[in-house]
């Protein structure tokens, strides 16, 4: 093609503004690339020192605190609520009256239990006196009395020769005779009468001893049993404490436990419905002896031991923090869910706070920290200074004439960020840190705006000056200008 004079003088200096700026982008590279090289070589290696210090290991977990004094107060027997003898706010003894229902139906059934153990008793008497017989029997005949064999051998001798004993000396043998037979005839007349006696027989039946006796004992825990329900229309406090919450008012019906009726409920806490407080028709709390009940993972709950130390901390005041020490570790897992194909186990573990804890409430929610392991005074360095895992790890020391040896270190306790180092360094070692990555000093080693060689110039035959980012197209510049780079 034909280049006019005019137009051909216009290439001219398009080509030489492109070959300017080109030789300015390569100067400018090689400028910010060696300098970044050489700042790179003068970068020292970043260190960490081995120093004596604390090293802890620590657990973290979220609760609340509970009061183990606080305590439900509800009546033994239900009935018609005749006084409440206290308010929410009120300091209570053990002991003390609280309330009191109506006990016309406790009194009667102790009425009717007082009349079926009189029976009951009535019952056993008579069934031990048993059942008593009388019967008359005749006696054996008396051994003195005569035999009638020999009633006729005196008979005989009087008639022989006793006529004068019998008839006083002066007597015929006749009369003698005589006589002898009216002795005969009287002692015939004057035989004893046949004797009888009476016998009293008394018979106990054994089976209805018992059956009374038993009556008399269901009687007996009957009356028992209707004391005791008349004793519980009185409402006692348990224990010391201030009254939170009064869940009834005079003239409801109230039941055993828990369960009430009625209107005027009032509550000190607002929240009765909550886990951590016990519920009731009247609910004492008493701070003293306030613990914390919060739940840690399972990795974190196995390292967890009774006795060993903690901080809680109240979310509602974070520059509140208290001392507490382990009471125990549920073995059973307190909760446990999450997303589908995953879970989270956690276990529950009770902690005794130390000092004043008269200004704390139930229900409070605290975050806690044990301390699982401690090492005072010991060697430690940063936990990323150390390669590997368990209790032998390596690391990288660094001379002070620049040199670097690989060492290996046993470690002991492993806190939140340090670790405790028990061998293969000794204090004041400098151990090299890991790196950050990149090159030349920003990121994936390039300089920032500066990219590949751009394209060549469109119609015109100009060069393109060297893209902005990586890689510039090729440059538009058509009708004799200067073509640019496109941007990466």
């Amino acid at each position: 093609m034909k280049v006019l004079p005019r137009r051909r003088g216009a290439v001219l200096v398009n080509s030489a503004l492109g070959v300017a700026l080109l030789g300015g982008a390569a100067l400018v590279y090689s400028t910010v690339n060696s300098g970044t090289s050489a700042a790179a070589a003068k970068t020292q290696v970043r260190t960490a020192t081995v120093a004596k210090g604390t090293v802890l290991a620590t657990v973290s977990g979220t609760g609340t605190l509970v009061s183990p004094t606080d305590a439900a107060q509800d009546f033994a027997t239900g009935g018609r609520i005749t006084s409440i003898k206290v308010a929410v706010g009120d300091a209570v003894k053990k002991g003390q009256l609280l309330a009191t229902v109506d006990t016309t139906a406790a009194q009667q059934q102790i009425d009717a239990a007082q009349a079926a153990l009189t029976t009951a008793n009535a019952n056993l008497a008579k069934a031990e006196a048993g059942i008593t017989t009388t019967t008359t029997v005749p006696l054996p005949p008396s051994s003195s009395a005569p035999s009638p064999s020999s009633a006729p051998t005196a008979t005989a001798a009087q008639a022989s020769g006793g006529g004068q004993a019998a008839g006083g000396g002066n007597q015929s043998p006749a009369a003698g005779s005589s006589g002898g037979g009216e002795r005969g005839a009287g002692g015939a007349s004057s035989a004893p009468a046949p004797q009888t006696t009476t016998i009293t027989t008394t018979k106990v039946d054994d089976a209805a001893v018992a059956q009374a006796q038993q009556q008399v004992a269901t009687a007996q825990t009957n009356l028992a049993n209707a004391q005791t329900a008349l004793a519980g229309t009185t409402l006692n406090a348990s224990v010391d404490g201030t009254v939170a919450a009064v869940t009834a008012k005079v003239g409801d019906n109230v039941g055993t436990g828990s369960s009430t009726s009625g209107t005027g409920t009032k509550s000190a806490t607002g929240n009765a419905s909550s886990s951590s407080a016990p519920t009731g028709f009247i609910v004492l709390t008493n701070p003293t002896g306030m613990q914390v009940t919060a739940n840690f993972s399972e990795l974190d709950s196995l390292k967890l031991k009774k006795g060993e130390a903690a901080t809680v901390t109240l979310n509602a005041q974070s520059d509140t923090k208290l001392n507490a020490t382990v009471l125990s570790v549920s073995p059973l897992p307190s909760s446990s869910g999450g997303s589908a194909g995953a879970s989270a186990v956690q276990y529950a573990a009770t902690l005794q706070l130390s000092g004043d804890t008269s200004a704390l409430r139930t229900g409070l929610s605290a975050t806690v920290q044990v301390i699982t392991g401690e090492a005072d005074s010991a060697l430690s360095l940063p936990t990323s200074a150390l390669s590997g895992t368990g209790a032998s790890r390596t690391a990288t020391v660094v001379h002070p004439d620049g040199a670097t040896e690989r060492v290996t270190v046993g470690v002991g306790v492993e806190g939140d960020s340090t670790v405790q180092v028990v061998s293969g360094l000794k204090e004041g070692d400098k151990v090299e840190l890991p790196t950050t990555s990149g090159g030349n000093g920003f990121p994936n080693a390039s300089f920032p705006g500066l990219g590949g060689q751009g394209g060549r110039g469109g119609a015109g035959g100009a060069a393109g000056v060297a893209g902005v980012g990586g890689g510039g197209g090729a440059g538009g510049g058509g009708n004799g200008g200067s073509g640019r780079g496109g941007r990466g």
